[in-house]
């Protein structure tokens, strides 16, 4: 009986970490991103800004390419001259949990992104593909999840959709909605409530 409560309480647990890494976003409003002179910057570039837009500046981007960022930034952007093994870009992310019964407690505070010049079959990156493959790597780095199988929710689509990854490089209007959704409170709000909260349990 012990046995199955032990296991029972793991199960709650580990779904209440499920839930808590299921909606992160960034805390600070300006992020820094190492970015280095290459051939491709400017389609990374221009993705970072198009996130930044469709978010209404809700999140923004300084870019750096000094040493000091390439160690310090808290996104940082690799150049790779071999060829993809999947898809043209991979994002990485680093959540922290906080209290993980409130979801905004839950953030992203370090990512990487690496961009590959070839594809899987050795051929030079297609610049349509290649911005669409960073467009949907950053949409994940902000914090929207990947969708697999089925991507639409109705009529709508999503290019965070797995199976589409390169072949869209448009955000769509339900990309759109769900990073203002995420990000419609600044993180100074959050702040205070979970000040809010410590006071409460005092």
């Amino acid at each position: 009986m012990k046995k199955f409560i032990l296991l029972l309480g793991t199960l709650l647990l580990t779904t209440g970490l499920a839930n808590a890494y299921s909606m992160p976003r960034w805390g600070v409003t300006a992020i820094d991103v190492y970015l280095p002179e290459s051939g491709f910057a400017t389609p990374v570039r221009q993705a970072f800004e198009e996130w930044s837009k469709v978010a209404g500046n809700k999140v923004r981007f300084r870019y750096y390419s000094t040493r000091f960022a390439s160690n310090n930034a808290p996104i940082k952007v690799t150049f790779s001259d071999e060829s993809a093994k999947y898809n043209l870009a991979v994002a990485k992310r680093m959540e922290t949990t906080g209290y993980f019964m409130n979801m905004d407690d839950g953030f992203i505070n370090r990512a990487s992104l690496t961009v590959y010049s070839k594809d899987k079959n050795g051929n030079d990156a297609d610049y349509r593909d290649l911005y669409g493959s960073i467009l949907s790597e950053i949409g994940y780095i902000l914090g929207l999840e990947k969708v697999y199988g089925k991507c639409d929710k109705g009529d709508e689509k999503t290019i965070m959709c797995q199976e589409n990854i390169g072949k869209e490089s448009v955000i769509t209007p339900l990309d759109r909605r769900l990073i203002n959704e995420k990000y419609d409170r600044s993180s100074e709000d959050i702040k205070i409530q979970k000040s809010k909260k410590s006071e409460s349990k005092k």
